[in-house]
Formats: structure tokens, C-alpha cells, sequence
């Protein structure tokens, strides 16, 4: 076998192996701590600013842009909108690569103010994933899926064309 054999072999021996931890942690998601899940030197960014502050309980503190480090602020922002995201996440879509996944959703919440309409927004939660299993990076963003859409369709019409 070539080096090059040996190599991609390798590469594609650790990439699955990098799968399995990251879908093992999603299945246990709702057994592990925080303190379990996130590295020492997590960073955590909030991109919610189009969810807006008109009184969604406690995500709405958070509103508009943040961005935390470490892993005593990131347990403090978490466990302060976590109620929310879980109450109304709806994960639609999982993309794992390696020791990072992409969860795509809809994020739905009821409005506090009284006869106000229920609010949905597309989301995308990215984490990255250290070599001790533990998240280093997260993002938590509602997202304007039309470029999304456009990438997907440009990129099937290019392998499309490759493949012709």
C-alpha cells in the first residue's frame, strides 16, 4: 500500500472515529452536565439578534449579539437561555464532520405579552468538539436560510456537472 493509501486511510479511519464521538455526545445530550460538556476554554457566540427583545423570558437578555469565554461564563449564558432553546428547538437537521456538528432547526416562542403571536425563527447551533469530547466552540444563531439554499443548489449543480 502507497503512503498516500496509508494516509487517506488514516485520515478516513480518524474522521470516523471523530463521528462517532460527536453523535454518542448528541444521544446523551440530556444525561451530561454542562461541567461534562464544555471545555475550560469554551468559547460560546449568541447571534439572535432578529429574535429581538420584546419579553421572551430569559433569551431575550440575551438578544442581539454576544460573545462569552471560559467556562464559568459560558454555564452563566447557557443555563440562563437554555429553558427556552430546549421548550422550543426543533432540530430538523444534524451535519456532522469530524469534531464539528451543525444542528439546523426552528427555534418557536411563545411572546409573554398577551395576545401577541407565536414567533419562529430558522436556527443553527454549531458546535466543535476538542479531542477530550468537549465543546471548544459553539454558536448559536438564527440564520437567513436563503443563501444556505443557494450554496446547496450551486454546489449539486457543480458536482452535477462533474459528473456529466
Amino acid at each position: 500500500m502507497s503512503p498516500m493509501n496509508i494516509a487517506q486511510r488514516l485520515e478516513a479511519e480518524d474522521l470516523a472515529r471523530a463521528k462517532y464521538l460527536t453523535q454518542d455526545i448528541l444521544d446523551k445530550w440530556d444525561f451530561m452536565t454542562w461541567h461534562r460538556l464544555l471545555a475550560d476554554d469554551v468559547v460560546l457566540s449568541l447571534r439572535l439578534e432578529s429574535i429581538g427583545t420584546d419579553g421572551l423570558g430569559d433569551l431575550s437578555a440575551a438578544g442581539g449579539n454576544l460573545q462569552v469565554e471560559g467556562l464559568d461564563s459560558t454555564k452563566r449564558v447557557l443555563k440562563s437561555i437554555y429553558d427556552d432553546i430546549k421548550s422550543g428547538l426543533l432540530v430538523t437537521t444534524e451535519i456532522l464532520s469530524g469534531y464539528g456538528v451543525a444542528l439546523l432547526g426552528d427555534l418557536t416562542l411563545e411572546s409573554t405579552t398577551e395576545g401577541a403571536a407565536v414567533n419562529s425563527w430558522p436556527i443553527v447551533i454549531y458546535m466543535k468538539f476538542n479531542s477530550q469530547q468537549k465543546i471548544c466552540v459553539m454558536t448559536i444563531a438564527t440564520v437567513d436560510l436563503q443563501p444556505l439554499s443557494d450554496a446547496v443548489v450551486s454546489a449539486a449543480k457543480i458536482g452535477a456537472l462533474r459528473a456529466a
